[in-house]
């Protein structure tokens, strides 16, 4: 129970610190305003070349609503890589180790308080975008629930896969390579730009494999059908968590006992 309060409160704090930079927060704004303004003119061309009024399930308003909930995510994630990068460089992990709170546990409440707050942002502002380019907004109170509710986890997979791949700072240092070839394997094979249900049978039956589109396309679906295979998303992600966490816990570990072996 104390350790849930510490949690609370850290994330907390930086949900609020979110705010103390407004114009930060206002060019990430605008920074998705543009993209689903291009993304409008490339599908609306897309749409009517194959004179089509559905592409993969997905009518017009619903793929830019889609590309909404699938931004919202993507553009509130952490930034481990950078953060972790630091401390090992300048020696502040020592400072971090000695904290009454689980490193791993700070980082998660850490991302946790700065993400949810961007997230909601984005998703109001992209589906404000939505409304107006088209007319319609083709997502509901239902649509809203289950795209939150999937995003718990989903951020929870998101946050392991790049916290334990930023802890690979614990021997390189600078673990930017290695976070941002992740990040675009998310992109492509995590159904950012496009939705798996459109994607070629060889690349689609890949990218169900991976745990990487339960991070973005698994709660954008959410958004526009809402618990359509709910179930079974939630069951893909407690497993995927299951895997990812004991991956990070044993990084962990050994990169603590490698800081501890050369003196960190």
């Amino acid at each position: 129970m104390i350790a849930c309060r510490k949690v609370w409160a850290v994330a907390t704090a930086y949900a609020r610190s979110v705010w103390a930079y407004p114009g930060a927060e206002a060019v990430r704004t605008i920074f998705l305003v543009v993209i689903l303004v291009v993304f409008l003119a490339l599908w609306r061309t897309t749409y009517s070349t194959m004179d089509t009024g559905t592409l993969g399930g997905l009518r017009l308003p619903q793929m830019l609503e889609y590309l909404a909930g699938t931004e919202a995510i993507v553009l509130s994630a952490p930034a481990f890589a950078d953060r972790i990068g630091e401390d090992v460089r300048t020696g502040g992990l020592a400072v971090q180790l000695t904290r009454p709170i689980s490193y791993l546990a700070f980082q998660f409440a850490v991302a946790a308080g700065e993400s949810w707050p961007r997230l909601l942002l984005n998703l109001l502002v992209g589906s404000l975008v939505v409304l107006l380019a088209t007319g319609s907004l083709p997502v509901g109170p239902e649509g809203l629930l289950a795209y939150l509710i999937a995003y718990v986890p989903s951020f929870l997979l998101y946050a392991s896969l790049f916290l334990g791949l930023a802890l690979t700072s614990f021997w390189l240092e600078d673990a930017w390579a290695v976070t941002f070839l992740a990040s675009r394997s998310v992109m492509i094979l995590g159904g950012l730009l496009v939705p798996l249900s459109l994607f070629p049978p060889v690349l689609a039956r890949i990218a169900q494999i991976l745990p990487l589109q339960l991070m973005v396309y698994g709660p954008a679906q959410q958004l526009v059908h809402p618990f359509q295979g709910f179930p079974g998303l939630m069951q893909e992600e407690a497993v995927w968590l299951l895997v990812l966490f004991a991956l990070l816990a044993f990084i962990y570990r050994k990169g603590v006992a490698a800081l501890h072996v050369h003196g960190g």
